[in-house]
C-alpha cells in the first residue's frame, strides 16, 4: 500500500472532507475512499475523441510549445 503525504490549503481540505463524507458516508475512511477514487479518474487511461477537439483551442502558439508551456505548469 502507498503513502502519499501533501499540505493543502485548510478550506480546500475542509471542502474536500465534507464532500468526501456526503458521497461515502459520515464513517472512518470516507475521506480514503474519496481520494482512491480521484486518483483512478485522475490516472485513467480513457480513450479521447481527438476529432471533436479539434479546433477549440485558439492560440498563437504551436503545438509542442503548449505542451512545453503544460508540462511547466505540472513540475
Amino acid at each position: 500500500m502507498g503513502i502519499i503525504k501533501t499540505k493543502i490549503n485548510d478550506a480546500l481540505a475542509k471542502r474536500f472532507r465534507k464532500r468526501a463524507m456526503e458521497k461515502y458516508g459520515y464513517r472512518k475512511g470516507a475521506v480514503k475512499l474519496a481520494l482512491e477514487d480521484l486518483i483512478k479518474r485522475f490516472t485513467s487511461t480513457g480513450k479521447v475523441d481527438w476529432h471533436a477537439l479539434k479546433g477549440t483551442i485558439t492560440s498563437e502558439l504551436s503545438s509542442v510549445e503548449l505542451q512545453h508551456s503544460a508540462w511547466k505548469r505540472v513540475d
